[in-house]
C-alpha cells in the first residue's frame, strides 16, 4: 500500500513538473471541475465584429494563467483582434511600440468584456468555473457594472434577476442584443411573446440606484435561448454601445421592419415581432441630430417615413415630445405610434414575486400578465405535491395580487418549511421558492 501511495505521489509530482499541472488541476480533472471553454469571436461580417462576453471558467491556480496576455495569447495579433474593452481599461495595439496596452491586466470570472475583432477566431480557455453562489458588489449612483453570467442554465432575465426584479433599485440591464429598463414598470422587448434570456458566458451592463453588496445570480427554470432575427432591408454598423429605443406599435398597422435614421444615416433597425419592439440605436459615429423612423412593409405597401411622433426620454419621462434628438445622452428612449394615443403606455412583462418571504402564516403573491389568457397559480411542497390551487381561469392583461393564508385545499394549516408557487399561462411558466417559518 505504501509503495502504491509513493508511486502515485511521484506521478503527480512529475505531472506538475512536466505538464504544468498542480495537484488541484489533477484533482479538478478527476472530479470534472476543470474544464475547457470554447470561445467563438465573430469577424466584421457578424455584429460588425463586436461580441459582449465573459469568462466564467479561468485558471486562477497557475501563476499568471488568468492574465490577459496569457488568456488571449492566440489572438493578440492586430490582424485578428482590434481591441478588448473592460469596464476600467482597454486592451489595444500600440503601433509605435508594437505592443498591446494593458495586456498584463488580470481577468476575473465575474467580469464582462466587449471584444472587437478584425477577423473571426475560435480559441479555448481552460480553467475552473466560478461557483454558482458567488456574490459580487454592484456599485450604485447609476454607475455601470459590467457583469458576467456564470450559471450554466439559460434563464429568462426576470428569473436570473429574481430577487431584484420586483423593485426599482436595479433599473437598467443591457445585453448586446436587448435592454431592460425600469421606469415605473419594466420596459423590455418581448420577443415572440416572451422575455429575452441569459446564457453561460454572456455579459450585461447593470445600473443601480444604491450599492448592492451581495449580488448573486438566481437559479431558476431552464429555457431555450432567445434568438433574435436580423433585419434584411435596413443596414447599419454596430458599435460598442447603444441606446435602446422602445417603440409601441398599432396592431392594425404592423410593419415588417423599422429603421431609425439621423441625418439620413441608419443608426439601427429591428424585425417587428409584436406591438412592442426595440431598436438598438448606435449613435456615436454620426453627428447629433433628430431621429426619423422608416417603416418597411415588404410588398404590402410603400415604406412610411415618420418624423413626428409622441415620445419621452428616460431623463424626463413626464415631458411628452414630438421628436427625439441624439444631442442629449439618455439611458433609453420611448416612442408611441399607436393611433389616437398621446401617452407612453406601461409595458407589462410576465413576472411574479411574493412578500414577505419568509412568512408566517400569510404571504402576498404579486404577478403581472402581458397578455389575456388562461392562468393558473398553484402552491406545491418540496415533494412536488399540490398543496393549494389559488387561481385557475381566464384573466386580462394587468397586475394582480393573491394572498395565501398558509392553508391547503382542505383548509388545513400547513407545516413550516419550503414551498413553491407556480404561475403558468399557455406560453410561459414561473416557479419560485418561499419559506414558511412558525
Amino acid at each position: 500500500m505504501k509503495i502504491r501511495i509513493i508511486i502515485l505521489l511521484l506521478i503527480l509530482i512529475l505531472a506538475q513538473l512536466c505538464l504544468g499541472f498542480s495537484f488541484i488541476h489533477i484533482w479538478g480533472k478527476i472530479t470534472g471541475k476543470y474544464r475547457v471553454d470554447t470561445i467563438e469571436l465573430p469577424g466584421p461580417e457578424t455584429h460588425n465584429g463586436w461580441k459582449w462576453l465573459s469568462f466564467p471558467a479561468l485558471d486562477n491556480v497557475l501563476n499568471d494563467a488568468d492574465i490577459a496576455e496569457n488568456i488571449l495569447a492566440d489572438i493578440l495579433d492586430p490582424n485578428i483582434l482590434d481591441k478588448v474593452e473592460a469596464q476600467d481599461y482597454t486592451i489595444d495595439y500600440n503601433i509605435g511600440t508594437q505592443t498591446w496596452n494593458n495586456s498584463s491586466e488580470q481577468f476575473l470570472r465575474t467580469e464582462g468584456f466587449k471584444f472587437h475583432m478584425n477577423d473571426d477566431f475560435t480559441f479555448e480557455v481552460p480553467g475552473f468555473k466560478e461557483q454558482d453562489n458567488t456574490s459580487i458588489v454592484l456599485a450604485g449612483n447609476n454607475d455601470e457594472n459590467w457583469v458576467g453570467y456564470w450559471l450554466e442554465e439559460t434563464q429568462l432575465v426576470s428569473d436570473a434577476f429574481s430577487d431584484y426584479w420586483s423593485g426599482s433599485n436595479i433599473h437598467f440591464i443591457q445585453h448586446q442584443n436587448w435592454t431592460a429598463f425600469y421606469l415605473g414598470r419594466w420596459r423590455i422587448e418581448l420577443y415572440s411573446g416572451r422575455l429575452p434570456t441569459l446564457s453561460y458566458g454572456d455579459m450585461v451592463v447593470v445600473k443601480c440606484n444604491t450599492t448592492i453588496n451581495n449580488f448573486q445570480w438566481e437559479s431558476g427554470i431552464t429555457v431555450d435561448k432567445t434568438v433574435f432575427a436580423k433585419p434584411e432591408y435596413f443596414t447599419y454598423e454596430e458599435q460598442s454601445d447603444y441606446t435602446p429605443l422602445y417603440i409601441e406599435l398599432d396592431s392594425s398597422n404592423m410593419p415588417q421592419e423599422i429603421g431609425a435614421f439621423v441625418n439620413g444615416e441608419c443608426i439601427g433597425a429591428t424585425v417587428v415581432e409584436d406591438t412592442l419592439t426595440q431598436i438598438n440605436a448606435y449613435t456615436t459615429s454620426v453627428p447629433p441630430g433628430d431621429i426619423e423612423l422608416e417603416l418597411y412593409y415588404d410588398n404590402r405597401s410603400e415604406n412610411k417615413i415618420i418624423s413626428s411622433y409622441n415620445c419621452v426620454t428616460s431623463t424626463n419621462p413626464g415631458l411628452v415630445m414630438k421628436q427625439l434628438t441624439t444631442k442629449d445622452k439618455d439611458d433609453a428612449w420611448f416612442i408611441n405610434l399607436r393611433e389616437g394615443s398621446d401617452i407612453i403606455p406601461e409595458i407589462i412583462e410576465f413576472s411574479a414575486s411574493n412578500y414577505p418571504n419568509p412568512f408566517n402564516p400569510t404571504t402576498t403573491i404579486s404577478y403581472s400578465l402581458p397578455l389575456e389568457g388562461r392562468v393558473s397559480l398553484n402552491i406545491y411542497n418540496v415533494k412536488g405535491q399540490l398543496v393549494r390551487q389559488l387561481i385557475d381561469g381566464s384573466q386580462s392583461e394587468g397586475y394582480y395580487e393573491v394572498v395565501w393564508n398558509g392553508k391547503d385545499n382542505n383548509k388545513k394549516n400547513v407545516s413550516s418549511g419550503i414551498y413553491f408557487y407556480k404561475l403558468s399561462t399557455k406560453d410561459e411558466t414561473i416557479m419560485k421558492k418561499m419559506l414558511m417559518l412558525k
